[in-house]
C-alpha cells in the first residue's frame, strides 16, 4: 500500500503543507495494515520511527508486572504516535495496539526531524500536540492525587462527552469504552465504575446502553467535576 500526498492530507500534522511537500514526505513513508489486537510498537521496540493513523483506531497502554493494563489514550485517523522517541532518541514509553483494523503509515526519525525543522506549520502543530499532551497528563495527575474514585469517574465521563461536543445539554457517545477500559484510564477497577454508573443512571444523569451511552446533562456533570476540583 503506497502512501500518497492525498493520504497525508488527512494527517493533522501535515494538513498545512503544500501538495508537493506532502508528496515528498509520502515518498519516504511506508504503510501497513494492522488487525484488531495486533501490536504496532512495544516498549522494547528499538526503532525510532514515527507512526500516523491513516484509518482505524489504536490505543497506547502500559502493563504492570501482574499484567494489569493502564491505558493512556486512544488515537484515531489523522493522529500520530511514537514522536517522543524520535525527538529525544530514548526508549518507547508505551505499547500501542490496534483496536480495530487500521492502516498505519510510518516515517523514519531522520525524515521526521527534517520535517519539523524545515516546515514551520509542522513545527507549530507538533508543539501544540505536545502541549496538549502535557496539559492532559497534568490534569490526570491532579485527579489521581486529589479525587476519589467516584469523582475520577465523573471527570472521565466529562472528557468523553467533550470529545463529542462542546455543548452543555445531552450528548450521545457512540461506541464508548467499556467499564473495564474506563477503570484502566482512572487507575481503578471495573466494579467501581459499574457501581457509580448505575447510581448516576438512577439519578437520571446518564443513560448507559451497550454501544450507546448518553450523558443527559453535560453542564450538570461539569459542575460536579469543577466543584470537587475547587474550580
Amino acid at each position: 500500500m503506497k502512501v500518497t500526498g492525498e493520504t497525508l492530507r488527512g494527517i493533522t500534522l501535515f494538513q498545512d503543507l503544500e501538495l508537493d511537500q506532502r508528496r515528498r514526505l509520502a515518498d519516504m513513508m511506508q504503510m501497513e495494515k494492522y488487525a484488531p489486537g495486533q501490536f504496532v510498537i512495544s516498549t522494547d521496540d528499538t526503532s525510532k520511527d514515527v507512526f500516523f493513523v491513516v484509518s482505524g483506531k489504536v490505543k497506547a497502554t502500559l502493563y504492570s508486572l501482574s499484567g494489569r493494563a493502564v491505558s493512556f489514550q486512544e488515537l484515531a485517523g489523522g493522529e500520530m504516535f511514537g514522536e517522543f522517541s524520535a525527538i529525544d532518541d530514548d526508549e518507547r514509553s508505551t505499547h500501542v495496539v490496534a483496536l480495530e483494523e487500521s492502516l498505519i503509515a510510518r516515517l523514519s526519525n531522520d525524515a521526521f526531524k527534517h520535517a519539523w525543522l524545515n516546515f514551520p506549520s509542522v513545527t507549530e502543530r507538533l508543539l501544540l500536540r505536545l502541549i496538549k499532551l502535557l496539559r492532559s497528563h497534568q490534569e490526570r495527575m491532579y485527579e489521581f492525587s486529589t479525587l476519589c474514585v467516584k469523582n475520577r469517574i465523573h471527570a472521565e465521563l466529562l472528557r468523553l462527552a467533550r470529545e463529542v461536543s462542546d455543548g452543555d445539554g445531552e450528548v450521545v457517545i457512540v461506541d464508548p469504552p467499556i467499564h473495564e477500559e474506563i477503570a484502566s484510564r482512572i487507575a481503578s477497577h471495573r466494579e467501581a465504575v459499574t457501581r457509580e454508573c448505575k447510581r448516576m443512571e438512577s439519578l437520571g444523569l446518564i443513560e448507559w446502553r451497550p454501544g450507546r451511552h448518553v450523558i443527559k446533562d453535560v453542564a450538570a456533570l461539569e459542575r460536579l467535576v469543577r466543584e470537587v476540583k475547587g474550580l
